[in-house]
């Protein structure tokens, strides 16, 4: 079979926070067998040929600075989004009007309703759609949901609890090219980004909630931009919360609790700490962060009072860390596993809860997006 081609939008050679050079690259240039890079779309043809140059691409490969133009190239099967969430809607558009198949990173779009006018498009033109939703498929969540799904270690769930410390490496402050963070416009932020991730994997493997009750808070309103210098250039009034309390129902009957902060965690522990309460045992795994690079997953067998260290099996070993899920997203999609991988119509899902998790605090009342 030959292989899938690709036009990628937001290469740069110049960003200071480039996902598409670390996550997606890697697995791309490995895997030419399945993908072949056959086109770069950046905000000018300049910007695009430095691109294909700086990351050692074919020659062949086209350089563009116009969506339009990516969109009429015959020789594009998959378009690959990598631009900030406020411009998704207008490089992505014009090749779901072509009908091209688009793997945009996640969130799909600054609102719902926008996420939901793309899922449409997509629909009526018959695209194939890949939202980068991608710890769907690490080896960590896979494994917890096997040991409930499968295996029964733990029985019926009675409650789970998650706490997350991350969303940014700093504390207090942005670097410049994530000063867009602090304005909830944008639609990219710790809330969106981070808590959309967290979420979207714990409901994989719990289910959707079915009610919650969301505490947002601005702890730290002034926030220092850091510029190339490693010097604050500006400070800036933030918009966006620093903490986030969520407490709901699941569809089971079971209670969530939620906690996701910005910032590292206290020193030597992990980032990550998620434990799931069943009738006969406890899940646990702890990681470094809502990444989930690598962590630990141990059981709590309460007949037996014995705690079993789980093994699960990696995946993609030979690529960084922060690349893997995303190769087992664009294996999926190679192998046609339709349905095995979040698509566009579950991002408008996930939009829905996390804009309800804004208004409901905002309201003072429950929750609900489904």
């Amino acid at each position: 079979m030959a292989p899938i081609r690709v036009g990628m939008i937001g290469l740069s050679a110049q960003a200071k926070t480039s996902w598409a050079s670390t996550a997606h690259l890697p697995y791309l240039q490995s895997s030419q067998e399945r993908y072949v890079i056959t086109a770069l779309c950046n905000s000018s043809v300049s910007a695009a040929r430095l691109a294909i140059k700086s990351y050692g691409l074919p020659a062949t490969t086209k350089a563009y600075g116009n969506p339009d133009d990516l969109a009429n190239d015959q020789e594009v099967d998959l378009v690959v989004c990598n631009t900030r969430v406020d411009v998704h809607e207008e490089v992505i558009k014009p090749s779901l009007i072509k009908g091209k198949d688009v793997y945009c990173e996640w969130p799909l779009s600054s609102t719902a309703d926008n996420a939901a006018e793309l899922s449409s498009l997509a629909k009526r033109t018959n695209a194939n759609t890949i939202i980068g939703l991608q710890r769907e498929k690490s080896p960590l969540v896979q494994r917890i949901k096997g040991l409930i799904e499968q295996e029964n270690k733990i029985g019926k769930v009675l409650s789970s609890a998650i706490s997350v410390y991350g969303g940014t490496r700093t504390r207090d402050s942005l670097i410049q090219g994530l000063k867009y963070f602090t304005l909830k416009s944008a639609g990219g932020n710790m809330i969106t980004i981070g808590l959309g991730h967290t979420i979207d994997f714990v409901e994989l493997v719990l289910g959707e909630l079915s009610s919650f009750d969301s505490q947002l808070s601005i702890q730290r309103p002034q926030v220092p931009i850091i510029g190339d210098n490693g010097e604050v250039i500006e400070t800036v009034t933030t918009e966006v919360a620093d903490h986030i309390m969520l407490q709901g129902t699941l569809a089971s009957g079971a209670p969530l609790s939620v906690l996701f902060r910005r910032g590292p965690p206290f020193k030597g522990l992990p980032g990550l700490q998620w434990s799931i309460y069943g009738e006969k045992g406890e899940i646990r795994l702890e990681t470094g962060s809502s990444m989930l690079v690598d962590g630990t997953i141990k059981v709590h067998h309460f007949e037996s009072d014995s705690v079993e260290d789980m093994t699960y099996e990696g995946h993609f070993d030979h690529l960084p860390p922060i690349a893997r899920d995303v190769a087992a997203m664009y294996e999926a999609f190679a192998d046609k596993e339709h349905g095995v991988y979040p698509n566009f119509e579950h991002a408008v899902l996930r939009h829905k809860q996390i804009e309800e998790v804004f208004k409901s605090s905002e309201e003072n009342r429950k929750g609900v997006y489904i």
